[in-house]
């Protein structure tokens, strides 16, 4: 471990005991010693690897830098990690895959995988990867081959029914191999698309089967706990229907490989999206919920009208608006790697405030939340017409920084960064850093809170951002109270509900304070209480 890694993991040890005492607000804060997560309901903390930590010197994020930082993210109570692609690719990306088995130059060996997967689990953190078999590379062997068995008219070829050819050309995502030969590619010429017509009605053919032998090698010799599936609405790109015969045979292939693994897919949107859990897949990411301004996260961390409506509306089971299945996982998000920044998203060049209630919201949410890398210290993404904006390199103070990414818009340090460095947000006891570290923290104390969806109890009249929800019964059952409110402070009257004594909270100002039955909430707060 390094000088430097050290002084970052004490300060950030330091930050976290003090916003724990700073954001109390009572003796009887019993947060103690967090419980270590063994199930998929988990505070998890997505990678950009090529951006995030330099461990060389040559300006490109890697494994081992990953390695180095672990503890920075660990310390935040973050209990997962996810990576983009890390195999070898032509793009900086990576996801154009060359090669399912390898590791990108770029980032490292196989065997600096192996270390960061297993310097997680000792953390008591998983790992999930995303694996994109929508499409490959152009360059991989497979469609290589693939090419040339169809230019042979070699039909018994392996890989002829890999991909998707035809001799007539259906439209501008559809390229020219030659010999009146095309091939799909719905994202990129440089991306032909799987044949899953192949995958599903000849499941023990060779390109199924390759398939299967890839997850197996990840789950099982390289021990990952999951995968993110990229495009999971595009491997027949406008029918529901096949989409979800696909993410089923992938479902039922990778957990008859490792029963307990962990699988994320990326979508679906629009109102049929909550059909997708149909496939057995354990989350999607929550699209109704995420990514835009108007998104219900960013309408009730901003104390818009209804705030408390919108906070519940998240976090209920109503499959056709939350888009979950009994039994399935709500994948939480507020920005990602193709989207805003969450500093664009809750508005927080006009206040901090909105981004700390925005974690705030999510932490009280069931499911798994996903938080993106940098938005910790407030990145900017300063201009969202290039991709490249959104993945900057991660602002720490030290060697392990990287150099932007290659077509990003230049733009000054102030602008990218706007809350500053790292080590700068580490050594501020209200930096958004420290409010993260508790929210996450708050989540793992009291485990009804990611594991069950919310029971509204009382709403407000007066007050639309004032309200009260049940999680679990019985022994196990929290209350948490919530004023979205940015303006108004309010007192509840608790006894028509029970007795009650106060666990924990979370708050930007003020603390909410309990005295006997009756409780008084401070604009932006959270309480977390359980009856006596």
């Amino acid at each position: 471990m390094t000088k430097n890694r050290v002084v970052s993991t004490v300060a950030l040890l330091l930050i976290a005991v003090t916003a724990f005492a700073l954001f109390a607000g009572c003796n009887n804060d019993v947060l103690g010693d967090l419980p270590e997560t063994t199930d998929n309901y988990r505070t998890m903390y997505q990678i950009f690897p090529i951006a995030f930590a330099d461990s060389d010197g040559n300006g490109k994020g890697d494994i081992q830098g990953i390695i180095d930082k672990l503890d920075y993210i660990a310390d935040m109570n973050f209990d997962g990690i996810w990576l983009t692609p890390v195999h070898e690719s032509t793009t900086y990306h990576k996801y154009d895959v060359v090669d399912y088995k390898s590791i990108d130059d770029d980032f490292g060996t196989l065997e600096d995988y192996d270390r960061l997967v297993q310097a997680c689990h000792e953390r008591g953190m998983t790992i999930i990867m995303d694996l994109v078999i929508n499409h490959t590379s152009s360059k991989s062997q497979w469609f290589i081959d693939a090419c040339n068995a169809h230019l042979r008219n070699r039909p018994d070829n392996q890989y002829y029914n890999y991909y998707n050819f035809s001799q007539t050309q259906y439209g501008s995502t559809w390229y020219s191999v030659g010999n009146g030969w095309y091939y799909e590619g719905q994202f990129w010429s440089e991306m032909p698309d799987l044949n899953w017509t192949e995958v599903l009605e000849n499941p023990d053919g060779y390109l199924a089967k390759d398939l299967e032998e890839v997850m197996r090698y990840w789950l099982v010799d390289h021990d990952v706990d999951g995968f993110r599936l990229d495009a999971v609405g595009e491997f027949f790109s406008g029918n529901d229907t096949r989409n979800i015969e696909c993410l089923k045979w992938i479902n039922d292939t990778a957990k008859a490989i490792k029963p307990d693994c962990y699988i994320v897919g990326e979508g679906p949107w629009g109102a049929n999206a909550y059909k997708y859990h149909e496939s057995g897949i354990d989350s999607f990411f929550l699209f109704t919920h995420g990514y835009r301004t108007d998104n219900s996260i960013a309408m009730a961390a901003r104390g818009m009208p209804g705030a408390f409506g919108w906070f519940a509306d998240i976090d209920r089971t109503d499959a056709s608006r939350v888009g979950c299945y009994e039994g399935s996982i709500p994948a939480l998000f507020i920005s990602n790697h193709d989207t805003a920044r969450a500093l664009g998203i809750l508005q927080g060049n006009i206040s901090v405030d909105n981004m700390k209630m925005g974690y705030a919201v999510m932490a009280m949410c069931c499911g798994t939340t996903y938080v993106y890398y940098g938005d910790e210290v407030g990145m900017s993404s300063y201009d969202t017409s290039r991709d490249e904006n959104k993945r900057q390199p991660m602002p720490w103070e030290d060697e392990y920084l990287c150099k932007p990414v290659k077509g990003s818009t230049s733009a000054e340090d102030t602008v990218k960064y706007p809350f500053g460095t790292v080590e700068q947000n580490l050594k501020d006891k209200d930096s958004l850093i420290a409010f993260i570290t508790r929210a996450n923290a708050v989540r793992r104390a009291f485990p009804a809170i990611a594991r069950d969806y919310g029971k509204i109890l009382y709403e407000d009249e007066q007050n639309d951002g004032l309200g009260i929800i049940q999680k679990g019964e019985g022994e196990d059952a929290v209350y948490i109270v919530a004023n979205l409110s940015h303006v108004y402070g309010s007192t509840l009257d608790l006894s028509q509900f029970g007795k009650f004594e106060l666990l924990a909270t979370l708050n930007v100002n003020g603390a909410p304070k309990l005295k006997g039955s009756s409780i008084s909430m401070p604009a932006m707060s959270f309480a977390v209480l359980r009856k006596v």
